[in-house]
């Protein structure tokens, strides 16, 4: 009975052995993160790819020897109770590092993580948050709008084969704030290019995409443009790709990074600028990936919001990984630890990543897909705007 007993403490033992070193206090990440909504959908696969990426590191080696812990809260949209989710992880959890999924409560959020001093990634990074002068705790792991829809236009310019005339353009998208505000920048770079620009057609009602389509086939047909940019959520998208495909129209779709994911999968010709690696996609980075699928949810499927959620948190604990919290200002030294990211690679599920003191924008460069055969395939390989 003794030995038997002995043999139990000593499987338990080799059991919990690779974890011993995780056993000091976390470091603890905050992420707000919308389960519903708009966003519901791509929210819930990142924040599940953000924990799955978690999982895996806390496995191996932690960060430095410390267990990460993403702390996940439902993003409800709720002034009252976003502000009561960021003081918890400010105030009680003392966080290290914030993740916002959603443009607009980052916008709200941003007096509070700049005066906190907390370092926050954000999904969608606008033009104006890379100014780390006035913005100097605002991140990203994606380029933002303004440069993606820049890169589209380089990639219409040259790819169009439109020789004659100048390539013709129109903008669709939802009409609030974070549909629009890069338009402006992108229009003038369209004349320097010498791309033609015609009337905006947005969507004043997302949740009823289907209404808007007789103002947006008046316009097609009176500005007979060659290529429309769509920036809405892929489920909006496809719904208005859906009801157009019917239609025959020879004008071609490129979808911002918002808009295009598996949802949008059947339809064949559709493009899209997208710097975040489709799941599954033969790259050194998914490798990882595909072991934890096989492991932990075999038969579930996942979407690039996934794999944004697992490259996520990687970013993340390359950020802390050299930022230790008993060297003190801890959240000042993963601010400067992020501000020396120096070509980044994260396995082809991104751009190698830069970020300095003076521009907080991780990269000015995407690729281009198209969907084919009912799978997203790129395109092209990466285009750059140049800094």
């Amino acid at each position: 009975m003794k030995k038997f007993s002995l043999l139990i403490l000593v499987i338990a033992f080799l059991t919990i052995w690779p974890y011993l070193g995780l056993s000091q206090p976390a470091l603890k990440v905050g992420a707000l993160v919308p389960y519903s909504g708009r966003w519901g959908d791509s929210g819930r696969e990142c924040s599940r790819g953000m924990l799955d990426a978690a999982r895996w590191l806390n496995q191996r080696e932690g960060v430095s020897g410390k267990r990460l812990e993403i702390i996940l809260i439902d993003d409800t949209s709720q002034p009252a109770e976003t502000i009561a989710a960021y003081r918890k992880l400010n105030e009680v959890d003392r966080i290290f590092l914030l993740y916002i999924y959603s443009d607009e409560t980052a916008l709200a959020l941003t007096p509070h993580f700049n005066y906190d001093k907390i370092p926050t990634f954000i999904k969608s990074l606008p033009s104006r948050y890379a100014n780390p002068t006035k913005f100097p705790y605002v991140f990203s792991i994606s380029p933002t709008p303004l440069d993606l829809a820049k890169i589209a236009m380089n990639f219409i310019l040259d790819k169009s084969g439109i020789k004659v005339r100048k390539p013709k353009l129109i903008f669709v998208g939802s009409a609030d704030h974070f549909g629009r505000h890069f338009l402006e920048e992108a229009k003038e770079y369209a004349k320097v290019l010498g791309i033609d620009i015609g009337p905006d057609v947005w969507i004043t009602d997302t949740s009823q995409v289907i209404k808007h389509i007789p103002t947006l086939i008046g316009t097609i047909n009176a500005y007979q443009p060659d290529f429309a940019y769509l920036s809405l959520t892929s489920k909006e998208a496809a719904s208005l790709l859906e009801e157009v495909k019917k239609l025959d129209l020879k004008m071609k779709w490129i979808c911002n990074r918002k808009a295009f994911d598996e949802n949008l999968a059947s339809f064949n010709g559709v493009l899209g600028v997208q710097p975040i690696s489709p799941f599954g996609e033969d790259v050194p980075g998914m490798a990882a990936i595909k072991e934890a699928h096989q492991r932990w949810h075999p038969s579930d499927a996942h979407t690039l919001s996934y794999v944004e959620g697992w490259v996520t948190t990687q970013v993340i604990a390359r950020a802390l990984t050299k930022s230790q919290p008993e060297l003190g200002f801890f959240r000042e030294r993963v601010k400067h630890e992020i501000e020396n990211f120096k070509e980044v690679v994260t396995g082809g599920l991104t751009p190698p990543l830069t970020i300095t003191p003076k521009d907080h924008r991780p990269s000015v460069e995407s690729r281009i897909f198209i969907v084919k055969d009912g799978k997203l395939s790129r395109h092209t390989g990466f285009i750059s705007i140049g800094r």
